[in-house]
């Protein structure tokens, strides 16, 4: 019998982790199940989305502020189990219910986790997956843990990373095609098109600083920024391409989101800047393990950071080894067989 996935990520018109951390899960399903599984999305409907690649139930808005739709979409879908991604209305858990559906949030941030802490909310869920890598084993903040005692029928589960495995070969010919190699270029991808930091948008803070001169510089997803002399625009891409260039960049200058997790998973070097308020609690627990350097967002701040780091190829290495230390998992392997034990319950 075919099993249906519904995913309901945040998305908004520019996309955004939580989407692409969906199509991860819903590639490697695919790959796993074949047609045995039915995956559909509900997603906005200017998202850059792969509608060649899976069936997607546009928005007008994010899910978050599209109730009557989602709940439509999911009442006409019936779907076995709904994985909720940073979004979680109660209409829509309700009307997953209504439709026999498992239920499952899924929480990358402070902001979003306390949405699944919700006591209306998680007598509705079957499990809450948080992705809390920073807490490197701590004990989980005590609201957490009355939720879990009070109602055992929600499964609470701990994740590092989700990514895909890095593209080696994919990405030594994207290098190749610009002559570089290995170790000769830093990433910049600060990613977060939809927000301001220092008056400017992140890509274009990262250009302002402009980074050392001693290498170029391969700038991902740079939309309309200028960039400067000795710097390279690379277009949206696969998230196996993305590990593969993260992995053998000398540096990567990213924000404090999802990306700076997969890096630190592969134990490559980081300078991580927060480009969100909740990004810097992230970054400074990873600075605490001497694992990422860090700075303010502003031009300035950044262009010094950068140019410290280039300066010292020892502290390079060390911060590899501390990376390597933290011990973070990818867990896109472990998610995916979650999801389909949830399936077959």
């Amino acid at each position: 019998m075919q099993r249906r996935l519904l995913f309901i990520p945040v998305s908004g018109g520019s996309g955004g982790g939580e989407l692409q951390r969906a199509l991860m899960l819903a590639r490697t399903l695919r790959g796993q199940a074949g047609d045995a599984i039915d995956i559909r999305f509900v997603v906005h409907g200017q998202a850059p989305f792969p509608r060649e690649e899976f069936e997607a139930v546009p928005l007008p808005g994010s899910p978050t502020r599209s109730e009557a739709e989602v709940a439509a979409a999911i009442a006409d879908f019936a779907p076995h189990a709904c994985l909720f991604d940073s979004s979680l209305r109660m209409s829509a858990l309700q009307a997953a219910r209504a439709a026999g559906s498992r239920t499952v949030y899924l929480s990358a941030r402070p902001n979003s986790r306390w949405r699944g802490l919700d006591p209306r909310k998680r007598r509705l869920l079957d499990a809450h997956w948080l992705l809390a890598p920073e807490r490197l084993g701590a004990r989980p903040p005590w609201p957490e843990r009355l939720g879990r005692l009070l109602l055992r029928d929600t499964h609470f589960r701990y994740f590092d990373a989700v990514f895909e495995p890095p593209d080696t070969t994919e990405a030594a010919q994207l290098l190749a095609s610009h002559g570089l190699a290995a170790g000769g270029y830093d990433l910049a991808c600060p990613g977060g098109p939809g927000y301001v930091v220092d008056g400017m948008a992140p890509m274009a803070l990262m250009a302002a600083a402009g980074g050392p001169r001693d290498l170029p510089v391969l700038a991902v997803d740079p939309g309309e920024h200028a960039l400067p002399a000795g710097w390279t625009g690379l277009p949206r891409m696969s998230n196996r391409l993305l590990m593969g260039l993260v992995q053998s960049a000398r540096l990567n200058v990213v924000n404090g989101g999802g990306l700076l997790v997969q890096a630190l998973t592969l134990g490559v070097p980081c300078l991580a800047v927060p480009m969100q308020e909740e990004q810097a609690g992230r970054i400074d627990a990873f600075a605490a393990h001497d694992a990422v350097l860090t700075c303010a967002a502003r031009r300035d701040a950044v262009a010094a950071a950068w140019q410290a780091a280039a300066a010292d190829p020892a502290d390079l290495d060390a911060l590899r080894g501390s990376a390597r230390a933290l011990g973070l998992r990818n867990d896109l392997p472990a998610m995916v067989d979650a999801l389909r034990a949830l399936l077959v319950a």
